[in-house]
């Protein structure tokens, strides 16, 4: 593992001291302080000081913040299709990606609370602005996906991390979990980045049959009844119509983290599918060259993920509206479109862009999981 020193995950090894360092910031104590206001300092220590190896950071920290996230900003939250798969075996979950850290956060906690042990998780360096959170992060089986690579260093870089990941297959026999594109779904569209799946082969010599046999992919659709930071994603995407590039904020990344934490979220659902077969590999790469391969195997991906989302009557109402039709009316109340708009108003009225210029957006974010179906 000493190759992958700057990618790789903490081992227990390396517990005891992350922890030190982590209760030193004042930063971390406020996020424990925001998240159990009934909690103090004293309270914390103890348990803090228990933590031993990673395990213990999960299921002692991590759980427990996770928990309180779902009882405190979801109305309900479940998984389905864990039938299908075996407790101990190791899979690649790759699913869409809505928000950035709750994602990954909960999928752990469901497998977690379901018998399953957790993923070793993707998240780009662009989200580790303080050294404490690189802390957090690796404590909690991240591994640290380098965004910006010169031109020239890209293959050399894709390549090491492929081999990471199939070194977390097989030495260390555990499952991963990766976002089907880089940076979360804006408009409503999930969309797999074929990229992204050449990357993950490239540890087998390009060879998707080889990887995905020893990586077996576990499609992800995951569902939010109310987007998270709705209000965020459609300003970027009207700065970007209007002056055709955004640049971000120093700490828009930090503000999207913690806004996504907080925020109400409703009904949220993931779903997973078969592990993709041999048989379908093989078809999707079956006399065409490997490039087209990929990208016939992320039309795959996106068919169950795109058909596997669960509507809410926010999405159908909002389709109608764009659409201006009742299609999809027997799927919405009255009291669902007077929800809607105290929704929209709530996202948008803190942003500096006036709130009635971002209403086609927030329309087209909601609708696109079902435009794309209507395709």
């Amino acid at each position: 593992m000493d190759t992958f020193d700057d990618i790789r995950p903490f081992n227990d090894a390396e517990v005891q001291e992350a922890m030190s360092r982590l209760m030193q910031q004042p930063e971390f104590d406020m996020a424990l302080t925001m998240l159990f206001p009934e909690m103090d300092e004293q309270e914390w220590l103890p348990l803090l000081q228990s933590i031993k190896t990673i395990h213990d950071f999960q299921s002692k920290i991590i759980a427990v913040v996770v928990r309180k996230i779902a009882e405190d900003t979801c109305s309900d939250i479940s998984i389905s299709g864990l039938e299908h798969l075996e407790s101990t075996k190791p899979y690649l979950f790759i699913s869409n990606h809505r928000d950035i850290v709750l994602d990954s956060a909960f999928l752990n906690y469901l497998l977690f609370t379901s018998g399953f042990n957790t993923t070793r998780i993707a998240i780009g360096n662009n989200l580790l602005k303080r050294p404490w959170i690189e802390d957090l992060v690796k404590l909690n089986k991240n591994f640290i996906v380098q965004r910006n690579i010169p031109a020239r260093q890209a293959y050399e870089y894709s390549l090491r991390l492929s081999q990471f990941i199939r070194h977390s297959f097989e030495n260390d026999l555990s499952s991963v979990w990766i976002a089907q594109r880089e940076g979360r779904t804006k408009d409503g569209i999930d969309k797999t980045q074929s990229g992204l799946l050449k990357m993950l082969g490239m540890a087998w010599d390009d060879n998707p049959e080889a990887a995905f046999k020893h990586m077996p992919i576990v499609p992800v659709s995951i569902s939010y009844e109310r987007e998270p930071c709705a209000g965020l994603k459609v300003r970027e995407l009207y700065l970007k119509d209007k002056n055709g590039s955004y640049e971000k904020l120093p700490d828009e990344d930090l503000q999207s983290m913690q806004t996504g934490i907080m925020q109400q979220k409703g009904k949220v659902h993931f779903s997973c599918g078969k592990p993709l077969d041999e048989a379908l590999i093989h078809s999707c790469f079956k006399d065409v060259s490997r490039n087209e391969g990929y990208r016939i195997l992320a039309e795959k991906l996106d068919a169950f993920i795109q058909g596997a989302y669960r509507l809410s009557a926010f999405n159908y109402l909002a389709f109608d509206i764009i659409n201006e039709s009742f299609q999809y009316a027997s799927n919405y109340s009255d009291a669902d479109k007077s929800a809607f708009e105290r929704h929209f108003k709530e996202q948008c009225r803190f942003s500096d862009v006036e709130v009635e210029e971002l209403r086609p957006w927030f329309l087209k974010l909601y609708a696109g999981p079902i435009a794309v179906l209507n395709h």
